[in-house]
């Protein structure tokens, strides 16, 4: 142990989770304001996301002596580990012990399902709620339970990407998204002349092009979204729908930019990842927030609030009334970027890292 605390990076912070574009982005964030932060994928590699700076893949029983190397090499440099839906460098948490007896703090970032209790979630919301029609039928949350007893004994800070998760992660924190750099993404000024404003002008034999985007059908009621779509169909409005999935980040990005909305996350309770890229890209995104968490800031925001009873209606209402969706076209991407400003949300997760090692600046590192 002595020799491994004269080997750490003061400061330093790991990042570990499976090969997605979150836990990089954030890394790279916090670069940009001094904190020295590397991610760690674990698991197998795919064709969605492969940048990263170290990777952990599974190879039987070689896995274990990959882990050995990696925590002398890497893991056990670092103070901070931030583990995004729990995710440690081995599944049964060996390294934790030791990670704690050299003073390191882990920090705990549920962004999903991994936190839920699918049992507790039907109770709490029985009218509508995400694990209604899961299309891993419960797996997810009953196969994460190792981590989640392994986060709670080990754990020092816990945060969720969205506040419904409070539900399941009491005393944790809200931490919303990173917003994507996006410098390029289009942008519409909103003191243009209404008469000028992009959408107040559609042509009747261009489609209204909608898209959803999510691999979890299930979970995200893409069924009902489909048959909203169809009835407006079937009464006569020119709707070009698509539901795009298995994309990976950069191709889910361009498919913003030709869509007239984004419609996702209707079950959960608050939205999420996807919504934000769309309205950084500059599309309004269709959603459902529960009452307890709507803002004035969200109803003044680019985002468009309903539900399933009233989603038929609200994309009527935006098909015919282009002006208004032209308004909130022109204040989706500064009002997204307001609520998920990078600056301030890598100001508080710093924040947070400090009162974990109890150090006023661990910058420059």
């Amino acid at each position: 142990l002595p020799i491994l605390r004269k080997r750490r990076r003061t400061g330093a912070v790991l990042h570990l989770g499976y090969a997605a574009h979150q836990p990089y982005h954030t890394t790279r964030i916090l670069r940009k304001f001094g904190i020295k932060a590397d991610f760690m994928a674990i698991g197998t590699r795919t064709h969605l996301w492969d940048r990263y700076d170290y990777h952990l893949g599974y190879s039987g029983w070689k896995t274990r002596w990959k882990e050995l190397r990696l925590f002398w090499q890497v893991v056990s440099r670092y103070e901070i580990i931030h583990s995004h839906c729990g995710v440690m460098l081995s599944d049964d948490g060996w390294e934790l012990s030791l990670l704690k007896r050299l003073g390191c703090r882990i920090v705990i970032h549920y962004r999903g399902c991994e936190a839920r209790d699918q049992q507790l979630n039907m109770a709490l919301h029985p009218k509508m709620n995400i694990c209604q029609k899961c299309d891993y039928n419960g797996t997810v949350c009953r196969e994460a339970s190792n981590r989640r007893h392994l986060a709670d004994r080990y754990g020092d800070l816990f945060l969720v990407t969205t506040p419904d998760m409070l539900d399941f992660v009491p005393g944790g924190i809200h931490l919303p998204f990173f917003a994507p750099d996006l410098p390029l993404a289009r942008s519409v000024e909103t003191d243009l002349p209404e008469d000028s404003i992009p959408g107040t002008d559609r042509s009747p034999e261009k489609p209204f092009r909608i898209i959803h985007v999510t691999n979890h059908p299930g979970i995200e009621g893409t069924e009902q979204i489909r048959q909203a779509i169809a009835n407006l169909q079937m009464k006569g409005h020119h709707i070009e729908f698509t539901h795009y999935h298995d994309l990976t980040h950069q191709d889910v990005l361009l498919a913003h930019f030709s869509a007239d909305l984004s419609i996702g996350k209707m079950k959960m309770g608050y939205y999420a990842n996807a919504q934000i890229e769309s309205m950084v890209c500059g599309v309004p995104a269709v959603t459902c927030v529960r009452p307890e968490f709507i803002t004035s800031e969200l109803e003044e925001s680019g985002l468009i609030l309903t539900d399933f009873e009233q989603l038929e209606q609200t994309i009527e209402f935006y098909l015919t009334h282009p002006e208004e969706l032209a308004m909130k076209r022109a204040i989706a991407r500064s009002s997204i970027l307001r609520l998920h400003d990078n600056k301030k949300l890598a100001t508080k997760l710093i924040g947070y890292y400090r009162q974990l090692l109890d150090k006023s600046d661990i910058s420059g590192i």
